[in-house]
């Protein structure tokens, strides 16, 4: 009898923590699978997936920014409220299968389980950082052609204009270290979103970690692509507004360049090779 309980547990092998949600050990694998089939996409598929996304997560951030800049929203509101809209983005892109440098840098899990090559790691996030650059200046041009620039008696390219240069006055350690945390939440909520069965899960996973990126000032380098290209742009006739830094392409460049290591080191280190030494390397099983 005490044989065939033991045969049974040795069969089923429960995972460590057991809801209703995938357990961290069955998500662990599940990004894993995903990030070999994300890996192994054509590269135009990526290319394609990857300007979408860009374009996504402008939109999230056009929403953010819009709200803050809003006349008509006072007091704690547009703190509150902006954070979550920018989470909207995210949520798009997630669930709709778009690729997002900032969230494909959980396929370091793939390259940590030797399901697929450095170098396919690396072809895959340039393909999708270029992607999504492209994708942000298709939204950042058909923003500045609709007009919305201009709204609220220019109150919203004030804000566009103060918010890129808030950044880019900062040293580079402060730069880096706000990447990492960006995307140690991005990547979190992302975790968060694939332990979930449903859709509502998925969106209620994502939406606090999310919003929690641009309201506690933290940086990711999709979601900087917006406001930075579109203030480069609307900045030469707005030389009246006080800023603390001049918006330069190249430091601009050099911004993206680090914020986008860091964020690396904080979705792809601190959240994925955890996670791959404690629930999929197989010596600790």
């Amino acid at each position: 009898m005490k044989k065939n309980i033991q045969n049974i547990r040795k069969k089923r092998k429960l995972p460590i923590f057991d809801f209703d949600a995938y357990s961290p050990e069955e998500v662990a694998k599940r990004v894993e699978q995903v990030g070999v089939k994300k890996i192994r996409f054509p590269p135009i598929v990526t290319l394609m997936l990857g300007i979408l996304g860009g374009s996504f997560i402008s939109l999230g951030v056009m929403y953010h920014l819009v709200t803050l800049a809003h006349p008509a929203a006072n007091g704690g509101a547009p703190v509150i409220l902006g954070p979550i809209f920018y989470a909207m983005g995210y949520i798009i892109a997630f669930l709709a299968g778009a690729e997002v440098f900032t969230t494909n840098n959980l396929a370091m899990m793939s390259f940590a389980s030797r399901k697929v090559s450095l170098w396919e790691l690396i072809r895959n996030w340039n393909l999708v950082l270029i992607a999504n650059v492209v994708g942000a200046l298709f939204v950042v041009f058909m923003f500045i052609l609709s007009g919305q620039i201009n709204a609220y008696d220019g109150a919203l390219a004030e804000k566009v204009i103060r918010e890129s240069s808030d950044k880019l006055y900062l040293t580079p350690t402060q730069t880096f270290f706000q990447g990492v945390f960006g995307n140690f939440l991005i990547c979190s909520g992302a975790w968060i979103s694939l332990a979930g069965r449903s859709v509502t899960d998925k969106i209620l996973g994502l939406i606090l970690p999310l919003s929690a990126v641009p309201a506690i000032g933290f940086q990711h380098f999709t979601g900087n692509l917006f406001p930075m290209f579109l203030a480069l742009i609307i900045s030469p006739g707005m030389e009246m507004i006080e800023i603390g830094a001049d918006i330069t392409l190249s430091k601009t460049i050099i911004n993206l360049v680090i914020v986008a290591f860091g964020n690396i080191v904080g979705g792809g280190i601190l959240i994925v090779l955890v996670f791959y030494f404690v629930y999929l390397r197989t010596k600790w099983r």
